[in-house]
């Protein structure tokens, strides 16, 4: 059975026990946590929002509300920018990311989740600083890394080909330079959408099989710059979730893009693909 949630994303300004109710109704399983609740709000995409109101027993409260309603929070999303050029800012952001482990340690979640992180309005590879762009995310997400270990905790990397890790290959590659210098288990957290103009379905899961802690589920047309829902998009999502079911089945498999009002429709859509692929793969056993 496919392992399916729905980022809390999708229910932003609702409560904590609002959400958590309707995602049972409806079926998910998991959730990726970002602080946009009417009670826990304070999410901001690719940059630091406030923590100052949110208090680790605050956290702890919303992952035991999530887990009684029988929805298991896979990690606090946090989606920062891990590469900013400032090394002022990147001080305040690692500051910022300390506090989102403190968090996920204290309430018992195992990963932290981010992009890489842009420039307002300048996203992209730029040649002439893309060399020095890797190097920074590099040292900072080792660092984050170590930080992380020590609590317990592990970093989520979702990378895009957009962004400076353009590529599954160049976030595998990463992993293992990190590992090798530093000793550290960067993980990914893999949304096909971002990947899909650079590889296909098999390529993906070719270079970080062994290497997924959790997906985002969403879709994308090759040449469109933003995503869009589950089997709106090119993937092919009977050919994926046959990958998925070879290599990483059971893996947290959570809905991004999605809302409070179509977020059943998409879900069933993503249960049909699983059950279309399961039964391809049986048919070729038989």
């Amino acid at each position: 059975m496919l392992n399916i949630g729905c980022t809390t994303r999708a229910f932003s300004g609702k409560t904590v026990a609002e959400t958590a109710v309707r995602m049972h109704e409806i079926g998910f399983q998991c959730t990726e946590l970002c602080f946009v609740h009417e009670d826990l709000p304070g999410w901001v995409y690719n940059g630091m929002g406030s923590l100052e109101d949110i208090t680790v027993e605050k956290v702890k409260n919303a992952v035991r509300v999530y887990r009684e309603n029988g929805v298991e929070v896979v990690s606090l999303g946090m989606f920062t920018d891990l590469r900013h050029p400032d090394e002022e800012v990147r001080t305040k952001e690692m500051d910022y990311v300390r506090r989102y482990i403190e968090f996920a340690a204290e309430a018992g979640v195992k990963y932290i989740a981010s992009e890489c992180g842009f420039t307002p309005g300048s996203r992209g590879i730029n040649a002439d600083t893309y060399e020095a762009d890797y190097t920074r995310i590099k040292e900072f997400v080792g660092n984050v890394c170590l930080e992380a270990e020590k609590c317990g905790v592990h970093l989520a990397l979702e990378a895009c080909v957009l962004d400076i890790i353009p590529s599954p290959r160049r976030l595998k590659t990463l992993i293992e330079e990190l590992e090798a210098s530093s000793h550290v288990r960067l993980g990914a957290m893999l949304d096909p959408a971002n990947f899909i103009a650079a590889e296909d379905e098999e390529g993906m899961f070719r270079h970080l099989m062994h290497d997924i802690y959790y997906f985002h589920g969403k879709d994308r047309k090759i040449n469109a710059a933003y995503g869009v829902n589950v089997g709106d998009g090119d993937i092919d999502w009977v050919k994926f979730m046959e990958l998925y079911i070879r290599h990483t089945d059971r893996t947290p498999f959570i809905l991004e893009y999605c809302n409070a009002d179509n977020c059943a429709e998409i879900r069933s859509r993503a249960l049909e693909f699983y059950d279309k692929a399961f039964h391809r793969l049986l048919g070729r056993i038989s």
